[in-house]
């Protein structure tokens, strides 16, 4: 059994793509919901009807809150299990799953999309591992993007549930990341409104600084200015990601 969580909240613009990709991998979802008000619940039910839908216990993105909660919920999951954000699509060689009963850990690394236009809307119907191709690679930049946790046994997640041991980095599964891409009024609205769900003492302890800009408040200036700094490193990513794509 596989099985994905992710927590949302307004994602309704990234969902159809996020639920596309991984329904055909996974065996089981589990969406946390923390009190959405667009359509992201409806696109839920039509796409992955077997999918269970949880409301969050916690009213806010409290980082240690998150993570435990996840937790919870994973303890109650057999076998493989991953936590992913809505921008995070996980691509490699599912197969090696199968079989596997021995505690077994994959940490995977991600390739961070950043747009070569400020104002891209790709085609809806069509993956976005078809459209974008532009970003950072994991082995130029490895921080930018810390490990996520692909595993089949009970986990304690570091804040954020981001792992920091690339020495076990794995080059058998891969994280598209969408942070910066696609660049467009939904993606920005998106990004804009998750500082206003994030607790203050999270802010003043630096958590999440990516959501509120360092406890200033994220703009779309400063998004922007983030945007565009990440661009000067970015790179066509089409090589790199071929390999990942021969198991879709």
């Amino acid at each position: 059994m596989k099985s994905v969580i992710s927590h949302f909240y307004n994602e309704e613009y990234l969902l159809p793509w996020w639920l596309n990709h991984h329904k055909k991998y996974f065996d089981y979802g589990l969406m946390i919901n923390y009190k959405s008000t667009d359509n992201s619940v409806k696109i839920i039910k039509e796409i992955c009807p077997d999918w269970q839908i949880v409301d969050s216990v916690n009213p806010e993105f409290s980082a240690k809150d998150c993570d435990e909660e996840v937790m919870d919920y994973e303890n109650q999951i057999p076998e493989w299990k991953i936590a992913l954000n809505v921008t995070e699509f996980l691509y490699g060689n599912y197969k090696l799953l199968d079989g596997i009963e021995k505690q077994k850990y994959f940490y995977i690394p991600s390739f961070y999309f950043i747009d070569d236009k400020d104002n891209s809307n790709p085609d809806l119907n069509v993956p976005l591992h078809d459209q974008i191709f532009n970003g950072i690679d994991y082995k130029d930049k490895p921080y930018l993007r810390r490990l996520r946790c692909l595993h089949n046994s009970k986990i304690d997640y570091p804040l954020g549930r981001h792992f920091e041991n690339f020495e076990d980095t794995t080059e058998d599964f891969v994280i598209f990341s969408y942070g910066f891409a696609p660049m467009n009024e939904s993606v920005i609205k998106r990004k804009l409104q998750i500082q206003h769900r994030i607790p203050q003492i999270d802010k003043h302890r630096g958590f999440g600084t990516e959501h509120h800009n360092f406890g200033q408040g994220l703009t779309r200036e400063s998004l922007f200015d983030m945007m565009n700094e990440h661009r000067l490193e970015s790179k066509n990513l089409s090589s790199k990601m071929k390999k990942y794509l021969e198991f879709v």
